[in-house]
């Protein structure tokens, strides 16, 4: 009866593309889902979906009538709306000049899911689902010697028990253009299965926020491949709070010389919510540099998780790569698992790694509380410094206060539980 149960999805997948997607790298990705991933797997020992596999749940077919809920948190900032996994251009901005937005045909699609199957993320459960399932393959393309002042966000709604959404989006930064883009996930859906393509050709620049807060049934599985050309950057900060079961996962190659990457988040978990942060960093060629900074908070029995690989190729020479997952326990019952991994292959480089886990340091506390601040308020200012740290030194400065805001929602529900 297990065995089922666990194999229902698996073919209501199958059956989704059946009746409803007849393209040929729909068929492809749908006959790569054969499993869900196995615990006994490194990657996913730490993240288990057997709760998951065991529910009956069926892809979304959209509903392009469907109205939105989520509205702007920025004056002026231009959006783009996917409701159900699917593009909604009459609920989205005119793009300005340099920007186009695109659905991908079957050529180019084909493309997009052959650049994640040559990829280690080619066994990820959302390649092969969101492959199959998805409405579309939408592409954001700004072009070359383009700088993007106004702020993009991405906002992801709509679903409902019972079912997965899909949404997939391509995004290239072609020579010497810049971007910041903001993506708000804030779906129903038992199941959101965000898949994201990003290319940056050379010298071309992205600032990425993601905020997860999905509802509190919700499981969602992202997936990012991104690769970078020589001399480009990529600064990424993903903030999670919301959903049952939320995992972000970020595979990044750098393939040309000189680029930069910050791959750093914070997880904001409390009750029975289970929050995961897995990176994985592939330095090809000499002379880059990548920085992983992740904290968390966790109340209740909650869990989360910190997952972070670098490789570093033989003849990557000259690599800087960084790795440093801090995490602070308010509960007796909640966990936090590090994971961080070096694997180097060449001699001149300059990497490191740790990770701390525990509870709000004792000397602090003992130190402000001699100052005549109560013992909630004295650990209040403690987790609000130790958020506001990593907040100010890795995420663009025009929106700090956005992201603090949005972390302290989630913060003030972990403290008045705990505290």
């Amino acid at each position: 009866m297990l065995h089922n149960i666990k194999g229902n999805y698996i073919t209501s997948v199958k059956d989704h593309v059946r009746q409803y997607n007849e393209k040929s790298f729909r068929k492809l990705a749908s006959n790569n889902f054969k499993s869900w991933p196995n615990p006994r797997e490194e990657t996913w020992r730490l993240s288990r979906l057997g709760v998951l596999s065991r529910k009956e749940i069926t892809p979304i077919i959209p509903d392009y009538k469907k109205n939105f809920s989520s509205f702007s948190k920025f004056n002026g900032s231009k959006i783009i709306r996917f409701v159900d996994g699917a593009l909604r251009e009459d609920l989205s901005s005119n793009l300005p000049p340099g920007l186009s937005l695109n659905i991908l045909g079957e050529e180019d699609s084909l493309r997009c899911f052959h650049k994640f199957k040559d990829s280690n993320l080619k066994d990820h459960p959302s390649t092969n689902v969101s492959f199959s399932c998805t409405p579309s393959i939408v592409k954001l393309t700004i072009e070359k010697d383009v700088k993007i002042r106004d702020f993009f966000e991405i906002i992801y709604e709509g679903g409902d028990d019972n079912l997965s959404v899909h949404p997939a989006l391509h995004i290239e930064l072609k020579d010497n253009s810049s971007i910041t883009i903001i993506e708000r996930f804030n779906h129903l859906s038992s199941l959101i299965m965000p898949l994201q393509l990003v290319e940056l050709k050379k010298n071309a620049s992205m600032n990425s926020l993601k905020i997860f807060n999905d509802s509190q049934q919700s499981y969602n599985l992202s997936a990012n491949c991104t690769f970078l050309s020589e001399k480009s950057n990529y600064n990424s900060f993903s903030l999670i709070k919301g959903g049952l079961f939320t995992r972000s996962e970020t595979h990044a190659y750098l393939k040309g010389k000189n680029c930069n990457l910050n791959l750093n988040g914070v997880y904001l978990s409390s009750k029975n919510q289970h929050h995961d942060l897995t990176t994985a960093i592939y330095h090809d060629v000499p002379k880059c540099t990548s920085k992983q900074i992740v904290r968390g908070v966790l109340g209740g029995e909650s869990t989360g998780v910190f997952q972070g690989k670098v490789r570093v190729a033989p003849d990557a020479q000259k690599t800087d790569g960084q790795q440093m997952s801090r995490a602070i326990l308010l509960s007796e019952n909640a966990t936090a698992n590090a994971k961080p991994e070096l694997e180097i292959y060449a001699d001149d480089v300059i990497c490191a790694h740790g990770a701390t886990v525990g509870e709000i340091d004792d000397e602090q506390l003992f130190y402000i509380k001699s100052r005549g601040v109560s013992e909630k308020k004295a650990k209040l200012i403690l987790i609000t410094a130790f958020l506001k740290d990593i907040i100010n030194d890795t995420v663009e400065e025009s929106i700090q206060n956005f992201v603090f805001e949005e972390a302290e929602q989630a913060l003030s529900e972990i403290i008045s539980k705990e505290i």
